[in-house]
């Protein structure tokens, strides 16, 4: 246990440059399909988004959500596992807790004007713009897209190419919406993907969207 530990604290950061690769990739989404009836894999330089057209609509309307769930990013570096927690105020603020192996990697909280990341294993912080993030990602993130990505907004991505995105296993929230349980993303060229399983969706439900830094961390400067 001990060594898996050190292995994350090793790895933070590299870790946290992957997940915000990822966001930061799907800037190259284009216009997606509300409902697409065929499933199969398109060109790699296209977009593939499946979506089951037998289920209810993807709800909508919420001015809360919040879920659970796991994830297992895969990059050159090899494949993380993570469960992570979201809460999200639309249009407001989204709140991102991330751990592994009972042990927190990093909090965050993005909205439409900044992003804060704490993480507690290297005592780091960061607090500022969405701007010196955008140095480290080949397409440029704010705060939609963050939101889109884990809301299924699909509409709401930009335009791009040679990703696949997929939002799978859709279940009701209700008796005229349902929402997705699993999700693939891969970036063909930079052999990036995020595949992942949510859980315990809540509408309308308040969650904690704050975050406190500690005196002693010491501050990122990007």
């Amino acid at each position: 246990m001990f060594s898996k530990i050190v292995f994350w604290v090793m790895r933070i950061r590299e870790y946290i440059l992957s997940i915000l690769m990822a966001v930061g990739l799907l800037m190259a989404a284009p216009s997606l399909y509300a409902q697409v009836a065929d499933s199969s894999v398109v060109a790699a330089d296209s977009i593939s988004v499946p979506v089951d057209t037998a289920v209810l609509p993807m709800a909508t309307g919420y001015d809360w959500i919040t879920y659970r769930g796991k994830a297992d990013i895969t990059d050159t570096g090899g494949t993380r596992t993570c469960n992570f927690y979201m809460v999200n105020r639309t249009d407001s603020i989204l709140y991102l807790n991330i751990h592994a192996y009972g042990v927190e990697v990093m909090r965050a909280v993005f909205t439409p004007d900044s992003v804060k990341y704490v993480n507690k294993l290297t005592q780091e912080y960061y607090l500022g713009t969405y701007a010196p993030i955008n140095r480290y990602l080949p397409f440029a993130v704010d705060f939609q897209t963050v939101q889109a990505i884990f809301n299924g907004q699909t509409e709401r991505l930009p335009q791009g190419q040679k990703l696949s995105f997929e939002y799978l296993a859709f279940q009701p929230v209700d008796s005229t919406s349902s929402f997705f349980t699993g999700f693939v993303f891969k970036e063909l060229n930079r052999v990036i993907e995020v595949r992942g399983k949510i859980k315990v969706i809540r509408l309308d439900v308040p969650g904690v969207t704050t975050i406190r830094v500690p005196e002693k961390f010491e501050r990122i400067t990007l």
